[in-house]
């Protein structure tokens, strides 16, 4: 391409950078969804460090990101600055943190829920508009956690 073509086309790459970073703002622009919130226990203790996953079922798709804190209590989230998940029918999986506490027990990179809670789940909310709470009274049901295999080190 010869230099006079170059700066005929660097006009036309900003705007369409521009407009592609409009779209990228903190904004409420986005698929719809609604606030969600809730608690996370299993055996009936709260746990902090509970990863929540809302996958949506419906045509957006999309999927929102929560983490439960020392209460047990987490808020969904949909990108970097937006909360909520998807309006309609969502997917919910529920897994460990690298740590995570269950009650006065302490875990490192283990996985405390069963895979009925993530990996197999098929666990559902339907996610309305307006506010929404979902808690999650999970059951080990006998599952026990593995500790990881260690990969060197003292």
């Amino acid at each position: 391409m010869n230099v006079k073509a170059a700066w005929m086309w660097r006009p036309a790459a900003s705007l369409l950078f521009a407009i592609t970073l409009s779209g990228c703002g903190g904004g409420d622009d986005g698929p719809p969804r609604a606030e969600v919130t809730g608690t996370v226990t299993l055996d009936g203790k709260l746990v902090e460090g509970a990863g929540l996953q809302f996958i949506s079922e419906g045509p957006t798709g999309i999927t929102a990101y929560g983490r439960s804190d020392a209460n047990g209590q987490y808020v969904m989230h949909f990108g970097a600055s937006r909360t909520g998940a998807g309006i309609g029918k969502n997917r919910v999986r529920i897994t460990s943190d690298d740590f995570v506490t269950v009650g006065d027990e302490k875990f490192e990179s283990t996985e405390v829920f069963p895979p009925k809670y993530n990996v197999k789940s098929e666990e559902f909310v339907e996610v309305k508009e307006g506010d929404n709470v979902f808690d999650f009274k999970c059951e080990s049901g006998g599952f026990k956690p593995k500790k990881p295999k260690s990969t060197g080190g003292t």
